[in-house]
C-alpha cells in the first residue's frame, strides 16, 4: 500500500513551493526620470522707438542741466563783477574824498592799502603791522582825519559767520591804531562778510586777496 501513495506527495510539495514563491511581495518599482528644468527665456529687447524715446529723454535732461549750470555761473560771474566795481568806486570815491579835504596822495595811498589775514583767523599778521604803523603817522598828520574800517572775508562759511569774522578783524586793526594813540573817536568799523570780494576767482590766491580790512577815509584832513 505505501507503492501507491508516495508518488502523490511531489505534486503536492512543488504545488507549497510554487505557493511561497508566488506570496513573496513585489519588487519596488524604479522611480521616474525628474525632467531638466527649462531654460530661462531670454528677456525680449525693448522696442526700438522705446529706447529711442529713453535716449531722446536723457540727453534733453544733460542739455537742461548744462544750460542751467551756465546760467547760475553767469549770475555768479555778475554778481561778482558787479561787487568788485562797487568795491572799486568806493576805494576811489575815498580817494577823491580825501583829495578834496586836504590829504595828499601818498597819505591816502596808505590809508587805503589793506591788512590781510589768515583763513579763519582774525590775527593781525606780523607783516602788516607796518602797514598799520604807517596809517598811524598819517592820523598823527591830521587830527581831523577819520576813517571807517571794513572787515571781510573769502567766500567760505556761512553768511552770520563770516558777518561776524569781518566784525573781528575790522576791531583788531582799530584796536592796534587805538593803542598807538589814535582816538576811538576818529574810526568806526564795519563788517561786509563775504559779499565784496575784490577777487571774484575761487582759488587759494583770490580768497587769500579776500580776507582783508579795508581803510575808507570819511572825513579828511580840512
Amino acid at each position: 500500500m505505501s507503492n501507491r501513495v508516495a508518488p502523490l506527495s511531489l505534486p503536492l510539495a512543488a504545488l507549497a513551493a510554487l505557493a511561497a514563491a508566488c506570496s513573496k511581495p513585489p519588487a519596488p518599482a524604479a522611480p521616474a526620470p525628474v525632467p531638466a528644468p527649462a531654460a530661462a527665456a531670454a528677456p525680449a529687447p525693448p522696442p526700438a522707438d522705446s529706447t529711442a524715446r529713453a535716449v531722446a529723454r536723457r540727453d534733453s535732461l544733460a542739455a537742461l542741466a548744462r544750460a542751467d549750470s551756465l546760467e547760475r555761473a553767469a549770475r555768479e560771474q555778475a554778481r561778482a563783477d558787479s561787487v568788485r566795481a562797487e568795491v572799486q568806486r568806493a576805494s576811489a570815491d575815498s580817494a577823491a574824498a580825501a583829495a578834496r579835504e586836504g590829504l595828499a596822495a601818498g597819505d591816502s595811498a596808505v590809508l587805503a592799502d589793506p591788512v590781510h589775514f589768515d583763513y579763519d583767523r582774525a590775527d593781525l599778521m606780523a607783516g602788516d603791522l607796518a602797514k598799520l604803523d604807517r596809517k598811524v603817522a598819517v592820523f598823527q598828520a591830521h587830527p581831523r582825519l577819520e576813517v571807517r574800517i571794513a572787515g571781510n572775508c573769502d567766500e567760505r562759511g556761512s553768511d552770520e559767520y563770516n558777518l561776524a569774522l569781518g566784525e573781528r578783524r575790522a576791531a583788531a586793526a582799530k584796536r592796534y591804531l587805538v593803542a598807538h594813540g589814535v582816538a576811538d573817536g576818529r574810526i568806526e568799523i564795519v563788517s561786509y562778510g563775504k559779499e565784496r570780494p575784490l577777487d571774484p576767482g575761487h582759488g587759494e590766491d583770490a580768497w587769500a586777496r579776500n580776507r582783508r580790512d579795508d581803510f575808507v577815509v570819511t572825513r579828511g584832513a580840512n
